[in-house]
């Protein structure tokens, strides 16, 4: 990956497509990498532990949307970290409920940018609008 901005689209692909070959790839093959995913009760370091992380994310059901917003960045010659709002929608819904912000650090490395440090927490919540929600028998009093 020849940029920053090429790592982070690469990172959304492997994980959108559950590619734990893809995702490791956006990854740095260094023993001091760091992942921490939302609701971990620890960080998980080196690439072993990061992979195997990885793995249980996609081992779950991963039927939501997520929309990457980069809402915050730093760059220097070799260093881009990047600050991402991922707004999640869930099966049936039409629009985010919820996101999670997203910290990520990637280095210019010898094969390109890798991905170094990710940590990732959950965000705001939207709230739920009850005249939206599905009410049976269009709210009246059911007759049994």
């Amino acid at each position: 990956m020849n940029s920053p901005d090429q790592a982070l689209a690469a990172y959304y692909a492997a994980f959108r497509a559950a590619d734990i070959e893809a995702m490791m790839a956006v990854w740095a093959e260094r023993p001091d990498i760091v992942c921490l995913h939302p609701g971990s009760q620890r960080a998980h370091r080196g690439v072993a532990e990061v992979m195997e992380s990885w793995l249980l994310v996609f081992s779950r059901e991963l039927n939501i949307r997520i929309e990457p917003k980069l809402v915050g960045r730093y760059d220097t010659g070799d260093l881009a970290c990047l600050l991402t709002e991922e707004l999640v929608t869930r099966p049936g819904d039409l629009t985010p409920t919820g996101s999670i912000f997203v910290s990520q650090a990637y280095r210019k490395l010898e094969h390109g940018w890798r991905l170094v440090q990710h940590h990732a927490s959950h965000g705001k919540r939207a709230l739920q609008n009850p005249a939206a929600a599905f009410v049976a028998n269009g709210g009246g009093q059911s007759m049994h």
